[in-house]
């Protein structure tokens, strides 16, 4: 009896192992977390976000990341730093990035700064808003964007509905676009 309930375990065990593979899981924290420190150990970084890992088998690893960098950089500057980046990462991790986005950070506006600073704490007054990123204000267009990455205890919608209320209620005459992130890497 006791052996019939070994061989199950492992047999279980065996067959979640398998649909894991087949389905996906989630990449472990501590190797989202080294992308990210690798990622910002580039002069220009200012953060790393959105990590998104595959993994196709032993050592068939790929990745899709977000950095921000300061928005007075060229196309040239850009591509630059997304190669060094990318053979970085896969030299330290055997990682292949296939993806980095681009999101650009006001460096020249003090008002865009101001806004940032009110819409972080105005956003993170919620349990459920993890994080936010990817900022940009235009105040010459009256534009503003960004990403909040949400806990799953909380339903895009009804969350982007509060967002939405509470910055259109700061920056009334701003065209406002949020992006819903989830937590998936970390």
């Amino acid at each position: 009896m006791i052996i019939a309930c070994f061989i199950v375990k492992a047999g279980v065990e065996m067959m979640i192992e398998t649909l894991n593979d087949i389905i996906g899981k989630r990449e472990d924290a501590e190797t989202s977390q080294e992308l990210k420190r690798i990622i910002c150990e580039e002069e220009a970084v200012l953060g790393a976000y959105d990590v998104t890992i595959f993994n196709y088998g032993p050592n068939k690893n790929y990745a899709s990341v977000h950095i921000e960098l300061p928005d007075n950089l060229s196309v040239d500057d850009v591509d630059k730093i997304t190669r060094r980046i990318q053979v970085n990462v896969f030299r330290r991790t055997g990682i292949v990035l296939t993806g980095i986005g681009v999101y650009s950070y006001n460096t020249s506006d003090d008002e865009a700064a101001r806004m940032r600073n009110a819409i972080q704490k105005t956003v993170l007054t919620h349990d459920w808003a993890l994080q936010m990123h990817g900022f940009y204000a235009d105040t010459e267009k009256k534009t503003l964007r960004f990403d909040v990455v949400l806990s799953f205890d909380v339903e895009r919608k009804e969350a982007l509905t509060i967002l939405y209320g509470e910055i259109s209620a700061l920056y009334p005459d701003y065209e406002i676009l949020i992006v819903p992130d989830v937590d998936i890497a970390d």
